[in-house]
């Protein structure tokens, strides 16, 4: 299966494997079919409220009515971070293509595209995603974004070394959210000077006694490891948007 390789500012690269055709397609159809349930329960509601209203409040009901289904994916992947409930259902999310998290406009634009996608009964989306690198729809390719599976296979990459995040990795240190990306960036610039140093040594140790005050914990690791663990267990954190 093929995947995209992602390097985020942290020197991390996140490997998400890219979400199969079979996956977009029955996450489209699982969103519809919401849809439809949502249209079919405001046809039952019609019938009793309309009689209750005037002429111009009804027209005004309806429009309302048909907003959440017309911006039903621009909605969704805004609020729940590049997901609708169908790509939730199938563990597929939407990310930016740098790694960050896609913004407002980068939904709206693939919101807008949907109808040219879906053209010819999605054909036209299904060349594009086939042909293209990162397996792109049209609206991907505008928004710069990929659409992946939620579960991300993540290495770090420190002195030209890789170390594996398996399914079930257990970070070591759960208040990591304290620290700022830029002091993980500041960590691993200073994790990535050559270690026989002294100098670089004196200065881990300093900050690996200055993070664990921040995070108020303690640990047996050494300096390095500790420090190494801490960057880790961020982007992991990071990486699965929690």
């Amino acid at each position: 299966m093929e995947s995209i390789d992602i390097l985020t500012g942290q020197n991390v690269i996140i490997r998400y494997q890219s979400a199969t055709i079979l996956q977009r397609a029955g996450a489209l159809l699982l969103d519809y079919f919401f849809v439809i349930a949502y249209f079919f329960f405001i046809f039952l509601m019609w019938k009793t409220v309309k009689k209750q209203l005037y002429s111009d409040e009804i027209l005004i009901l309806f429009f309302l009515l048909w907003l959440p289904a017309l911006g039903y994916h621009f909605i969704f992947e805004s609020v729940l971070g590049g997901k609708t409930p169908g790509k939730m259902i199938v563990k597929i999310k939407v990310t930016k293509s740098d790694g960050s998290i896609p913004g407002i406009g980068s939904y709206f634009l693939r919101w807008l595209l949907l109808p040219i996608d879906l053209f010819l009964w999605g054909s036209v989306g299904t060349l594009f995603i086939l042909l293209s690198k990162n397996h792109q729809r049209l609206g991907d390719m505008a928004a710069g974004t990929v659409v992946v599976k939620t579960d991300p296979s993540l290495t770090f990459d420190l002195d030209e070394s890789y170390y594996e995040f398996s399914d079930n990795y257990e970070p070591a240190f759960f208040h990591v959210d304290r620290l700022t990306a830029g002091q993980i960036a500041f960590i691993t610039n200073l994790l990535i000077e050559p270690k026989n140093k002294s100098a670089v040594s004196a200065s881990v140790a300093e900050l690996a006694n200055k993070v664990k005050e921040i995070l108020a914990v303690e640990s047996n690791l050494d300096d390095r490891k500790f420090l190494e663990t801490i960057v880790r267990d961020y982007n992991y954190y990071a990486a699965l948007e929690i």
